[in-house]
């Protein structure tokens, strides 16, 4: 009898161990859904934040834009829309010339031309002009340094003199 009721008691009542082994079964499989569910949202959190990041920058430089006056902004005239363009170049804001303003506000290559030209006693041709930036003098550096002195004249840096040459603002207004 004793027998017969170790074994009823074996098939009606499951172990202990047995059901401790189901329940860490299935915590495991919700521990392992709740991971992956995490990294879904730390993703989807990291581009949400990257693109709160990049508006609050916007909204910030468009106030300051917007609520500056055109003596504070140095009268940038864009050449073009700012960061890469369309045929992979880099666009870059030449300001427009304002008294009192030196070469300093001029980005990089702007600011070797207006040297080299106000450095010059006569009026330069672009092919002059792109030897004397160390350049080679090929048909499209002529014509890219032809391009950035013409941005010169239009911002009041430089003038053209004559077909093709250029001369310093500057120069040119002391001389008359």
């Amino acid at each position: 009898m004793v027998r017969l009721f170790r074994w009823v008691r074996r098939l009606l009542v499951p172990s202990v161990l047995g059901l401790v082994e189901e329940r860490e079964a299935g915590a495991r499989l919700r521990v392992e859904r709740l991971r992956s569910e995490a990294a879904r949202l730390a993703g989807a959190l990291g581009e949400a934040e990257a693109e709160l990041s990049r508006l609050v920058i916007a909204r910030e430089t468009l106030r300051e834009v917007l609520s500056a006056g055109p003596g504070e902004r140095g009268g940038a005239v864009a050449i073009g829309p700012a960061g890469t363009g369309a045929d992979g170049g880099i666009r870059v804001f030449v300001p427009v010339r304002e008294p009192g303003m030196g070469l300093t506000a001029l980005p990089g290559i702007y600011r070797q031309l207006a040297r080299a030209l106000e450095a010059s006693s006569e009026p330069l041709q672009a092919g002059e002009l792109t030897r004397l930036l160390g350049l080679e003098a090929t048909a499209s550096a002529v014509e890219g340094v032809r391009g950035k002195a013409k941005r010169l004249v239009v911002r009041g840096r430089a003038v053209q003199a004559g077909r093709g040459r250029f001369a310093s603002a500057s120069v040119l207004a002391v001389a008359a």
